[in-house]
């Protein structure tokens, strides 16, 4: 009987928590700000003062909030590393994008290394990406590397997440406020590559990109290539095509070949766009100076320069980020690190 006594007591205290931690997550209770007293919690979860207690016992040593006798409870998240283990790494993630499982395969190869288990989530359509990740959270998991690619998702989520303890990577974007580390291509540099093995025509080059203005790497390439060409000519696609899952208009491709068939060296800011327009221009007979981000299949026989990501690279580094986040004492600093990528 004590031991069943015992038992409803942690689900109850723990349920508690977790309620706290949502709201904090949601931003009902703000870092800095004071949350309600224990005899309101107790009212309002209709549990003791006890359970209330225990539940912000547990969210202290987590150092998620603070409390000072005659000063009430403050919300206080804590933005450092915390002592944690890599038992366990969620990588959330894109599955449909073309580079996912070459990612995915080079942070399984260094996980591996350190007997790490490696989970990953789709975000489900049908729930907002804050929820999935906070799911995750919920869930005892601690280690989160974030592949947002086009998924909306404000960056004070992010920064909670991180708050309230939770070792937090993101992949090929940045943080918005400093607060997290972040590992991606470095997109400028890639734009750069292509340009010295092209040497292209400053004044016959266009760019090719998709129609986004919420992905983070394509505007870095974008505004490099209009930096290296500034009497070049940008083309950008409608982002409902991306990754195919609806055919280019027949139309659209043929204005878009004819517009191209006017320059002497186009630059791709993606894989699949390289390997589409090039394609139907070699089956059109259009020929010019070709280079893109991304090896596919295909980019040899078309003739096309390509500059790969070091996905090895990037897992090696996203793997050192989240050891260093597990360390309290480890000086870490939230970084973003860009990595050069390889020209074939």
């Amino acid at each position: 009987m004590l031991e069943i006594n015992e038992t409803r007591a942690k689900k109850l205290y723990t349920s508690v928590q977790d309620s706290i931690c949502k709201d904090i997550y949601n931003g009902v209770y703000r870092n800095g700000e004071q949350i309600p007293s224990e005899r309101s919690l107790a009212e309002h979860y209709h549990v003791s003062r006890v359970t209330i207690r225990k539940a912000l016992d547990r969210l202290e040593n987590e150092k998620v909030i603070t409390r000072l006798h005659g000063s009430g409870t403050t919300v206080s998240l804590d933005y450092g590393p915390r002592n944690g283990n890599m038992e366990i790494i969620t990588i959330v993630a894109p599955a449909q994008n073309f580079f996912f499982s070459q990612m995915i395969d080079a942070v399984q190869t260094k996980a591996d290394a350190l007997d790490a288990l490696v989970l990953f989530q789709q975000k489900p359509k049908d729930i907002p990406l804050e929820k999935c990740l906070f799911r995750i959270y919920r869930k005892g998991l601690r280690n989160l590397i974030l592949w947002k690619e086009d998924m909306e998702l404000q960056s004070e989520y992010l920064d909670r997440l991180k708050g309230l303890g939770m070792s937090i990577v993101l992949f090929d974007s940045n943080s918005d406020s400093g607060l997290i580390d972040s590992v991606s291509l470095d997109n400028a540099n890639a734009v750069c590559q292509l340009s010295e093995a092209m040497s292209p025509d400053s004044d016959s080059c266009a760019f090719v990109t998709w129609d986004h203005p919420g992905i983070s790497s394509l505007q870095i390439r974008e505004k490099t290539f209009q930096t290296l060409f500034p009497h070049g000519t940008v083309l950008r696609i409608p982002y409902q095509y991306h990754n195919r899952e609806s055919t280019l208009e027949p139309q659209m491709l043929t204005e878009t070949l004819k517009k191209l068939s006017s320059f002497s060296s186009v630059i791709y800011a993606v894989g699949e766009l390289g390997i589409l327009f090039e394609g139907a221009s070699h089956a059109s007979g259009i020929r010019h100076k070709a280079g893109m981000i991304g090896m596919m299949q295909g980019a040899r026989e078309l003739g096309i320069t390509v500059v790969e990501q070091d996905f090895t690279g990037m897992a090696d580094r996203i793997i050192q980020c989240l050891k260093i986040q597990n360390i309290e004492h480890s000086g870490w600093i939230p970084t973003d690190y860009p990595i050069p990528g390889k020209l074939l």
